[in-house]
């Protein structure tokens, strides 16, 4: 394809191409975030589309269809790549949560700070492991893998191919059901312990009563609940490289489901 011979069928193309890859790529983890100037995510979505748009085989687009029709095909390409975006949201939507439940198992329910991501107060645990997410999902290319995700997209769900199956709407009910699922997974370690370190204090305050409980358990509960988050830590790596291996099949047979 010749840049600078753009005929207006292939432009039509285009903009269905780049509307798709701006719904996926101003929601999908990383290149989405909101602390990336919107400049360049302008630019990395025209650079990416136009790349997908010359490799991709699409079908020709009439010339003459009608305004309206032109706006629903728009609609339904950007609603492809906002489903796929959405989809690789809940991984890091599980880890934020898995977070909060740390934080208030250990004491830190009011040790809050700005997400940058998302201009929201979450806890101090949360923003921890949403870094360390986000390190390991560069570190496997996770962006690299969403980027042809969305390419291959075109293959399994053509231009103006946009038909959802009865079952899309089960099988995102699903993938967000399963985020409280990862999340219990990634915090099971922290909560398990912390649930003995209570159980064990209740038995000290029962069988010693002049012990005050509450101002030796809270410096222990913190202690125990770093060194935990420190030690779980090669178990969240696995966990959350296996979650990322299964959202990128999930996310095909999203691909299938709407085409």
């Amino acid at each position: 394809m010749n840049l600078y011979n753009l005929d207006y069928g292939a432009f039509i193309g285009f903009t269905l191409v780049l509307v798709r890859m701006s719904g996926l790529m101003l929601t999908m983890p990383v290149l989405g975030a909101t602390t990336i100037p919107v400049q360049a995510r302008i630019g990395l979505v025209a650079i990416t589309s136009y790349i997908v748009f010359s490799v991709a085989k699409l079908p020709p687009v009439d010339t003459g269809i009608p305004m309206g029709r032109y706006t629903l095909m728009l609609a339904g390409e950007l609603a492809i790549g906002l489903i796929i975006g959405y989809a690789s949201q809940l991984i890091f939507t599980s880890v934020q949560f898995a977070g909060q439940l740390i934080g208030f198992q250990i004491g830190f329910g009011i040790v809050n700070v700005l997400d940058p991501t998302t201009n929201s107060q979450v806890s101090i645990t949360s923003q921890f492991w949403n870094i360390v997410a986000l390190l390991v999902f560069m570190a496997i290319n996770g962006h690299h893998w969403l980027i042809a995700a969305a390419a291959k997209s075109f293959d399994l769900i053509p231009v103006l191919g946009f038909t959802p199956h009865a079952g899309l709407v089960d099988l995102i009910t699903t993938l967000t059901a399963d985020v409280f699922v990862l999340a219990i997974k990634l915090a099971a370690p922290v909560m398990a312990t912390m649930l003995l370190l209570n159980v064990a204090l209740g038995l000290i305050a029962r069988t010693v009563p002049q012990m005050n409980v509450f101002i030796v358990g809270f410096p222990v509960q913190i202690a125990l609940g770093l060194f935990m988050i420190g030690v779980g830590l090669p178990v969240f790596y696995h966990v959350f490289r296996g979650s990322v291996f299964n959202l990128f099949e999930n996310i095909i047979g999203l691909m299938r489901l709407m085409a």
